[in-house]
């Protein structure tokens, strides 16, 4: 039990608080729905304090060395119990609505982080399998709890899609495992080490990355993206463009660590399908007029970037993927929290809704253009430091990733196009009569703690970074 929980113990908390969930919810009624909510809160502050007891040196296994748990893992794991300290948050009128179904609500959620941290931890292709679809079916049910007849379809239609690209992971599987007949990664690198068909094993690891292409939202699989979460609700919303997003980088950069040397092919794979990602994402975003599909393209892009520094792997390329993915953390949920704000206080949604609102709630509006100034990728915030330090590692990589760092380049200049819309909109001299609640008190506080954080993150770049060499390097 000692190793177990040397290796386990933020996952064992949550499994904890799931558990109290179901118990709570025999018995709760409409005029206690907020205590799930609270439990919820508790149960992931307790996981990430426990961070600090865990065993990462030397590494600890668990479920038989299913399971690891390092530095790099630790690192991913404080990411995605932040992110899902912010929507606990950020569900607070969702669940003043649903107050019947909130204990259920938290229950899905609170296994979506669990999943999310298995994935990470996972260093066998089956318990990856699992993780994956479970963190799947989490994003399926809490999709579902939006009972409107357009949600049921696009909840539908994304388990379908997902249905396809999890028989493509098995096939992938199924090839690698008749190769090796070995299922952990270190194995089947051991395997492949001995002069494998490196043509088999690129077709394998393409198909089996096809599932971590379609929670990211890259090309070709993004077609998903823009209507299920204009049908999802905001809190939902937040939760698939972070914890599915943090869950998958820290699979993909372990895969690709493990298999990137015998295998040339899937850099130049993943750099065309980053840069076609950033394009497509780019165009889409300036065509948007709803808030919440153009964050769905938001995600992509940003995935897109993240990618592209990815497939140069290399310590310096991965600890600034780790970088972007710290910073994106907070850009994101303070993106996702100004416009659940703007919808729960005013039924906000669309751009021309925000013509003229900085004459109305000023404070709001300057916090939400720091937070879209760095997702655009300008200074003086964290996303400039943030896409320099990735698009530098793409160019120290050679002459050949040039010509896509060219192309990244320019399309994310497109993008900026896109959050200057929402900027141009807001600050428009116009008279309107919009009235902001100034009472939805976790949306404005998440807005401004998110605010000030990508420019302090900004301040304190490089010592940031020295921590990410360092996961990266250990990991």
């Amino acid at each position: 039990m000692s190793e177990l929980l040397s290796a386990y113990l933020p996952e064992f908390i949550i499994l904890i608080f799931i558990i109290l969930n179901l118990i709570f919810s025999l018995f709760s009624n409409t005029a206690t729905y907020k205590l799930p909510k609270w439990f919820s809160i508790l149960g992931i502050i307790a996981a990430l304090f426990s961070t600090i007891y865990l065993q990462i040196d030397p590494e600890a296994f668990a479920f038989n060395n299913m399971f690891l748990t390092n530095i790099y893992t630790v690192f991913f794991k404080i990411l995605i119990l932040i992110s899902g300290f912010f929507v606990v948050l950020l569900s607070r009128n969702m669940i003043r609505e649903k107050r019947d179904r909130a204990a259920e609500y938290f229950c899905v959620f609170l296994s979506g982080l669990l999943f999310a941290m298995c994935a990470v931890s996972s260093i066998n292709f089956v318990s990856l399998f699992v993780s994956l679809e479970a963190l799947g079916l989490t994003c399926y049910l809490l999709l579902a709890l939006n009972r409107n007849n357009n949600a049921k379809q696009l909840t539908f239609g994304y388990l379908m899609q997902s249905s396809v690209v999890s028989s493509l992971f098995l096939m992938g599987l199924s090839l690698v495992y008749g190769m090796c007949a070995q299922l952990d990664y270190s194995q089947v690198s051991l395997c492949f080490s001995q002069n494998q068909s490196q043509i088999l094993l690129t077709f394998a690891l393409i198909l089996m990355l096809c599932t971590m292409f379609f929670k990211l939202g890259l090309v070709p699989f993004s077609s998903w993206l823009p209507d299920t979460f204009e049908g999802a609700r905001y809190p939902i919303g937040a939760f698939m463009s972070s914890v599915p997003v943090l869950a998958c980088f820290g699979v993909l950069s372990r895969i690709l660590m493990t298999f990137l040397n015998y295998t040339f092919t899937v850099k130049i794979v993943l750099a065309f399908i980053a840069v076609a990602t950033i394009i497509f994402g780019s165009l889409s975003a300036i065509r948007q007029e709803n808030l919440k599909r153009l964050m769905a393209y938001s995600m992509s892009v940003q995935s897109g970037i993240m990618l592209l520094g990815l497939c140069v792997f290399s310590v310096y390329s991965l600890s600034s993927v780790l970088f972007y993915l710290f910073c994106y953390v907070f850009v994101n949920m303070g993106a996702w929290a100004a416009i659940t704000l703007l919808y729960n206080s005013a039924k906000l949604e669309k751009l021309e809704d925000l013509k003229g609102i900085i004459y109305h709630r000023p404070y709001y509006v300057i916090a939400f253009t720091i937070i879209l100034i760095a997702l655009a990728g300008l200074a003086p915030t964290c996303g400039f430091v943030a896409k320099l330090y990735v698009f530098s590692a793409v160019a120290r990589s050679g002459f050949m990733y040039l010509p896509f760092l060219l192309v990244a380049l320019i399309s994310s200049v497109i993008m900026i196009y896109a959050y200057w819309r929402i900027i141009r909109a807001m600050f428009r001299r116009i008279e309107t009569e919009i009235i902001i609640d100034t009472h939805v008190i976790s949306s404005k506080y998440i807005l401004y703690a998110c605010a000030v954080a990508s420019v302090v993150i900004c301040i304190f770049a490089d010592k940031i970074i020295r921590l990410c060499q360092l996961v990266a390097y250990y990991m």
